[in-house]
Parts: C-alpha cells; structure tokens; sequence
C-alpha cells in the first residue's frame, strides 16, 4: 500500500496546495492596484495643463500642449469639444465690442464696463461657463448664447441692499431691445470683493446657474439659438473676472469639475419690458 506522500506526488500537478493561494491573492491584489495606478496616472496625464495656455483667435484653445496628455484624451469617446479657457494673469485675450479701455483690464483681471463677447465662444451652442469674478460695487454680469452685443441672455449678481438679500437678475436682449428682466432672491449672501465661482449650464432651451456650488436659478427660453460669452456692468456698478472657461456640458470632464476633482485657477420680483436695470 502507498502512503499519502506519495499519492500526492502523483496528483501534485492537479492539486492546488494551501500554501499557493496567498500568491494568487497577492498577483490579484496587485494587478487591480496596477489598473488603479494606470488610471490616475492617465488622468492626470489627460487633465494636468503642462503650459499656459496661449491666447490666439482659433475657435479652440487647449488646456495643455502635452502631447501624452492630447494621446489620453483621444481614449476617451466621452472627452469634450469644447476646451476654452482664459486666464486674464497672461492677458486679456479676444472681445467683441468697443476695444478694451485702460480701466478696463489691469492687474491681470477684466473689469468690464459695456458688453465684451469673448470671440473664441461666439459659434458655440451648448455648453457650461465657469468664472470666477468679485462684486466690487453693486452687481456682476455676464452674458451667454451672445451672437453680438445687441443680441444675447444677461444675467447679474447683486449685493443685498442694506443688508437685504442678494439676487440674480436675467433678462433678454434681441435687436438692441431689453425684454423680460426678472429679479429673484438668492440663499446666498454675497459680500463686496469675495471672488466667487459661477457655473452656466447653457443645453437646449435650459438654463442653470450655480454659484459656489449651490443653484441659484434656472429658466428655459428660445429666442437665441446659439452665441458665445461675455461680461458686462451696468450704471453704478463694478466687478471684476479672474478666470473664465467653457467646457462641454455633461461631459465626463465637465463631471469632474462638477464634483470638485479639478484645481480652479489661482488667483420673483418681474420688471416691466424695457424698463431701466437701476
């Protein structure tokens, strides 16, 4: 009769002994930390600017002049059309409208006074605009889907009055014409000279606006199709913008800002028609 040894002998090569599965647990664990470690490493490839971002006048800017990073992002059917991004630190780039005054750019910030439409944006339908800009005196206001300054949605921040509650205005302009101003309270309080960071959601016929992170209002309307983005201030008002980008709306890149993964750069009350803003 054979003893147990050597049975095992004979059937070693079919049997999977105790002391082997530790090293299949350990090539599992470390192939799933490899696949890990490759993912970080290609989104950071694909997100991490490698250089300024050069102002010119083609349609679209890069976030990045590396090409690994250009490589990654080919990968990913889900990356965004759009990728425009102006940091006022390296100049104050492309505008539609009277030429920028003296005032109106200093100190590596734009302090806009009449409407400016970025020029790299005014093709664009769809989108989300992100900025960050500080209320200096009263209000700060932006415009989106503006095909030129006499055509656009408007939109402004305004300080509490007397410690009142701080709002958003919006309104319509077609043909020169102010349309439809409405002004609603805000569950902020917005204080002078705190940069905030605003998010547009521009998709369709639907509006959204955050700020900080907190919706403050959507809207739906049809009256402009298509159109870019731009700053303004009104009579008695002052503000002034650090930084502005455009991604794709709902993309996989816009997520990751949403949800905070991305860096910033340093740094129902209805009027009448046409009736005056202050």
């Amino acid at each position: 009769m054979r003893d147990a040894g050597e049975l095992v002998g004979d059937y070693e090569e079919f049997l999977i002994l105790p002391e082997q599965k530790p090293k299949a647990n350990g090539n599992r664990f470390g192939n799933i930390s490899a696949l890990v470690i490759g993912l970080i490493v290609g989104l950071c490839l694909w997100m991490i600017p490698s250089a300024p971002v050069p102002v010119s006048q083609k349609l679209r800017y890069t976030l990045s002049n590396n090409r690994l990073s250009e490589i990654a992002r080919g990968l990913f059917p889900d990356s965004p059309k759009i990728n425009l991004r102006q940091d006022f630190r390296l100049g104050a780039g492309d505008w539609i409208g009277r030429e920028l005054s003296a005032g109106e750019y200093r100190s590596g910030m734009l302090h806009p006074d009449r409407l400016k439409v970025w020029k790299p944006s005014v093709r664009l339908r769809d989108y989300q605009l992100e900025f960050q800009g500080s209320i200096e005196k009263r209000a700060m206001g932006w415009a989106f889907r503006a095909s030129d300054v006499e055509n656009y949605y408007g939109a402004k921040l305004t300080l509490g009055h007397r410690g009142g509650r701080s709002e958003i205005e919006r309104f319509v302009m077609l043909n020169g014409r102010e349309m439809d101003r409405v002004r609603l309270p805000i569950p902020l309080l917005l204080q002078p000279s705190v940069p905030y960071r605003v998010r547009v959601k521009v998709k369709g016929d639907f509006f959204a606006t955050a700020v900080n992170g907190q919706i403050v209002d959507t809207w739906r309307d049809r009256r402009h199709s298509a159109g870019g983005v731009g700053f303004f201030t009104e009579r008695g008002e002052q503000a002034s913008v650090r930084w502005i980008s455009l991604s794709e709306p709902d993309s996989f890149f816009s997520r990751l800002l949403a949800m905070g993964f991305l860096v910033a750069p340093p740094s129902m009350i209805t009027l009448p028609a046409g009736s005056p803003a202050n």
